[in-house]
């Protein structure tokens, strides 16, 4: 009788833990995709906004016939957020998985890098190839999603370090918690 009452114990034990693991791990998980919402929200008006700009700037120094090789800068960067662009809707569909959001901090990195060669590229006849407003809202809007994306990166390493801790990990794949990816 006595054996039968301590294996009772131990299996409400261990339920009680199981549950206590599983409410943890989904908290930490909704804090992520919370954080993932952020950076989107960000990213999206990111995308919106230079999009806008940058097709102006596009369309305007080509119309004042400024070289073929600032126009053709503007339209890596314009293909470059349409990639951009695609990659933050992957990752809207799939939240926290990795290829997505690794393909999205890609595309965001390759948009940084396209725009930082149009920024640097000296002025024409037509004064300097990027505006100073378009320049300033670049770099506010940046700085906006790099917070986000550090926040978020911060977050999704506590959820993945809290999924590999010892006692978790024997439930982990029982309960369908997959390690999320960063930014």
């Amino acid at each position: 009788m006595d054996s039968s009452l301590l294996l009772w114990v131990l299996l409400a034990l261990c339920v009680f833990w199981s549950v206590g693991v599983y409410n943890r791990l989904m908290r930490m998980r909704a804090r992520g995709l919370r954080a993932l919402g952020s950076v989107e929200k960000h990213m999206r008006i990111y995308a919106d906004l230079v999009r806008d700009d940058v097709a102006q700037a596009a369309a305007s120094h080509s119309q004042a016939g400024c070289e073929d090789h600032a126009h053709g800068d503007w339209t890596r960067l314009l293909d470059a957020l349409q990639e951009f662009e695609t990659a933050l809707k992957d990752v809207n569909a799939s939240a926290m998985r990795y290829e997505p959001l690794d393909r999205l901090g890609h595309a965001f990195d390759t948009v940084q890098e396209v725009w930082r060669a149009v920024d640097s590229a000296p002025p024409d006849l037509a004064g300097p190839v990027v505006p100073a407003a378009m320049r300033s809202q670049w770099d506010a809007t940046t700085r906006r999603v790099e917070t986000a994306r550090g926040g978020f990166n911060q977050i999704v390493t506590q959820y993945n370090e809290a999924l590999a801790q010892f006692p978790a990990r024997l439930v982990v794949g029982l309960m369908g918690f997959k390690p999320g990816g960063l930014l």
